[in-house]
């Protein structure tokens, strides 16, 4: 059955759920072998509230809501199935009109099984412009529900184009839907990273890789500075781990003779990664743990995680880096930490799962979804910049 509106009902949301935790996996940033997940989110919800790796473009923030006031006006006894058949036209219209970076379902309009309407669900919620006070649906729609249906949207949200969805033929941002969606954002989560590139002045680079690479995030108030540099460290440091993982893969595959990737490769990883952790003096995870759990209590409860991560930071902050690829401490702390999440499924010293390994489990460093928060904010400051040219222009 195609997606469907994912919030109508609790069998619906599990689905989509399900569905948008199946798509991560191909993610590098995404996948989660050694249980560092809840923590990495956390970090992204901390700086960039309401964001997602699913995330494109910042107009799917109004084209979603178009969409689904759109469908409620039709009136029709299964508003879910209308909501779908508008939301594949946005696709086969966007697309016609040549504005592919960043379409969801662009190679597939009819095939696409997770919408705009699911992916930024979250988001919608999060920064207040879907209030959740719609309706569901309704087999003889009336005008009490058609009037809670414009309860459910800011009433400034802006309009959606003539003749919405055939007008729709851009994801780039009008000036005024960039000033009110930055507006909206600034209000919902004014502390954050992402308010601060919001602000005048603060636009990212496109060709940043980390957020704290990026020179828009050098001059963020203490605060967001502060979470910024738990995250840059605790990036840095785990992502050791994660190479060592995958050398002891790559050793195990040598073992059994499989055609895996040449343990050397990632032996000099290793090394490069070592010449990095200098930057972690002076870091104190004590100080992360207070941070992030203040802001998700679940990570309190999550002790083997935190053990992991513990035990691992403390053996860098004592110079053992260099040596972590023949550090039996540290190979047996990875490797428990493996079979502690996986059991019987765990890849090390299982011969048919060591079979299917494609010779990179997780390797992406952290960066907390990064490369969509940029392209988001970047779309909005574009916005910003075509009114600011007319006005001078």
């Amino acid at each position: 059955m195609p997606s469907q509106l994912a919030w109508l009902d609790s069998s619906r949301s599990e689905q989509q759920r399900m569905r948008e935790l199946i798509s991560m996996f191909s993610d590098h940033e995404s996948r989660d072998e050694l249980g560092l997940g809840r923590i990495r989110d956390t970090f992204g919800d901390l700086l960039f509230p309401g964001s997602s790796t699913q995330h494109t473009r910042a107009r799917y923030l109004l084209i979603v809501p178009w969409c689904i006031q759109h469908a409620a006006r039709r009136r029709t006894r299964d508003e879910a199935r209308e909501l779908d058949r508008i939301e594949r036209r946005v696709i086969v219209v966007l697309r016609d009109a040549g504005e592919t970076e960043g379409l969801i379902g662009r190679t597939d309009p009819a095939g696409v099984t997770t919408l705009p309407s699911a992916v930024y669900r979250s988001a919608l919620r999060w920064h207040g412009i879907d209030r959740g006070v719609g309706p569901e649906v309704a087999d003889d729609p009336t005008e009490e529900l058609s009037r809670r249906a414009v309860q459910r949207w800011p009433a400034t949200l802006p309009q959606p184009p003539s003749g919405f969805p055939d007008g729709l033929t851009r994801l780039r941002l009008s000036p005024a839907e960039a000033s009110w969606l930055r507006d909206q954002l600034l209000l919902s989560a004014p502390d954050s990273l992402l308010a601060h590139l919001l602000r005048a002045g603060n636009r990212p680079n496109r060709s940043s890789t980390t957020p704290w690479q990026d020179p828009a995030t050098r001059n963020a108030p203490p605060q967001i500075a502060g979470d910024l540099a738990h995250a840059r460290h605790f990036s840095t440091c785990m992502y050791g781990a994660v190479l060592l993982y995958n050398l002891l893969l790559a050793e195990d595959c040598v073992r059994h003779g499989f055609n895996g990737v040449d343990p050397a490769a990632y032996q000099d990883r290793l090394v490069k990664w070592a010449d990095t952790t200098t930057t972690l003096r002076g870091w104190d995870p004590s100080a992360m743990w207070y941070r992030l759990i203040d802001v998700n209590p679940r990570i309190a409860a999550d002790a083997g995680a935190r053990r992991f991560v513990n035990a691992w930071a403390k053996a860098v902050l004592n110079g053992r880096a260099g040596g972590a690829a023949v550090d039996k401490d540290m190979r047996a702390l990875v490797a428990g930490r493996e079979f502690a999440m996986k059991g019987s499924q765990s890849r090390l010293g299982n011969s048919r799962r060591l079979e299917t390994w494609t010779g990179a489990s997780g390797t992406g460093r952290m960066v907390f979804r990064w490369p969509q928060v940029r392209r988001m904010v970047i779309d909005i400051h574009d916005g910003l910049e075509a009114r600011d040219a007319a006005a001078t222009g």
